[in-house]
């Protein structure tokens, strides 16, 4: 691990973990809204659902980009302690809980970006083809795989929504009933 640097004290995360944090937060508000007005506000194979499905992929390969960004710089940069007087199942908890809050976005990235692959669409970005990581011939044998993929890609989208729900509910729990106020160590105020 490398040390903190003159501006991220052990209280805090890594400035560029916080950039990363907060917007691919903004990031997955903005995906799970446009997949709900994909699947109940538009008509479907209409002009704004292939303009809010293309956004929706190109955001979506953003936030793979940023979640390996956050996930090495993570691993390279010191980050603040659990407080002390935190039960050790606390502990245990929040760890869990931030591990997970790295493994289910990116599996619900990957379940995205293979609903589009096995669906023949070919992943964009902004325009840009994207490499095909999910053909078809992976799945020799399975019937309806894009199916299959969109279905992973949904629930784990609402699996998704419900670990954040948690995480902040986890945060205002620290601050209302136990008194540590945790939110400056990711807020990008200095």
């Amino acid at each position: 691990m490398t040390t903190a640097t003159h501006s991220d004290s052990p209280e805090r995360y890594a400035l560029p973990l916080r950039i990363l944090h907060w917007l691919m937060a903004a990031g997955f508000i903005f995906m799970w809204a446009c997949g709900y007005a994909m699947t109940k506000l538009v008509p479907e194979d209409g002009a704004w659902e292939e303009t809010l499905f293309a956004l929706h992929i190109s955001v979506g390969v953003t936030l793979v980009a940023f979640l390996a960004a956050r996930f090495v710089i993570r691993l390279r940069t010191n980050h603040p302690e659990q407080p002390d007087d935190m039960p050790v199942v606390e502990r245990k908890l929040a760890h869990v809980g931030h591990i997970m809050l790295y493994l289910v976005p990116a599996l619900v990235l990957a379940a995205g970006w293979a609903e589009v692959d096995l669906g023949g669409h070919g992943v964009k970005w902004f325009g840009v083809a994207m490499p095909e990581l999910f053909p078809a011939s992976l799945l020799p044998g399975v019937a309806e795989p894009e199916e299959l993929a969109e279905a992973a890609h949904v629930w784990l989208a609402y699996g998704m929504l419900a670990l954040v729900v948690g995480h902040i509910l986890a945060v205002v729990k620290h601050k209302v009933i136990d008194g540590h106020n945790l939110l400056p160590r990711i807020s990008l105020k200095k």
